[in-house]
């Protein structure tokens, strides 16, 4: 804690008094559990990174870059490879679903594992600093994700189990039903129609039709529905 107020004071001093800071970077970079570190810096220096904004006017480097990280069987990887600077004083916060930290290497840092930051503090020093850590499954993203398994079973399982039935059902009617009304009934497998729709879908005489219509209602394979021509026809 003495050196983190140490070099607080300094970091202030050097600001203060023009021309006695070469080269300085300080604030807080915010790395979230999808690996994007948001930058909120002060810097006299551009590190030409993809991503972030540097404004030379305020000495501010600002911005979100997925560029730093790097995940590799379940181990993120954020890493920095800088210029040298004079004074470095930066708060790197890990994501909140941290599960732990395996590694941490580069210039001189310190580990506050309840805040889950690692603050980097030091001076003359070519920035180079990598930290490997390990971040907690999203419960929430995993019951999504097995829910959306099971609902995609469960649909493919009805829907063999109706074709199933269906095809057992023509089996079934096949032999008491003749060409023509079993078009009909295949029609009606696929969805419900009104009788003028049927009859000319199926390019069927009127007379004809109504014959055929009657048998299946007879052989109890069809039902009729509503009044005059706006009869729907489905399968029983």
């Amino acid at each position: 804690m003495k050196q983190k107020i140490f070099f607080l004071i300094t970091i202030f001093i050097f600001l203060l008094v023009p021309g006695t800071l070469a080269q300085y970077i300080s604030g807080d970079i915010y790395i979230n559990e999808l690996g994007e570190s948001n930058f909120y810096v002060e810097t006299d220096v551009d590190p030409n990174i993809q991503g972030l904004n540097f404004d030379s006017l305020n000495s501010e480097l600002t911005g979100k870059t997925e560029m730093l990280t790097r995940m590799e069987n379940g181990i993120w990887t954020f890493s920095l490879d800088l210029d040298t600077y004079e004074t470095i004083f930066l708060e790197i916060h890990l994501p909140k679903s941290l599960k732990l930290v395996k590694s941490i290497e580069g210039v001189d840092s310190i580990l506050d594992v309840d805040k889950k930051t690692i603050t980097l503090i030091d001076n003359n020093k070519k920035l180079e600093f990598e930290v490997s850590y390990k971040i907690k499954e999203n419960s929430n993203y995993m019951t999504f994700i097995w829910f959306s398994i099971a609902l995609i079973l469960a649909i493919l399982i009805t829907y063999y189990i109706t074709k199933k039935k269906r095809k057992n059902k023509m089996d079934y009617i096949l032999p008491i039903i003749n060409d023509v009304e079993k078009k009909i009934v295949e029609t009606l497998m696929k969805k419900n129609y009104r009788q003028k729709e049927l009859r000319k879908k199926l390019e069927i005489p009127k007379a004809s039709f109504s014959r055929y219509i009657l048998n299946l209602e007879k052989k109890k394979l069809i039902l009729r529905e509503g009044e005059g021509r706006n009869k729907i026809i489905k399968l029983k």
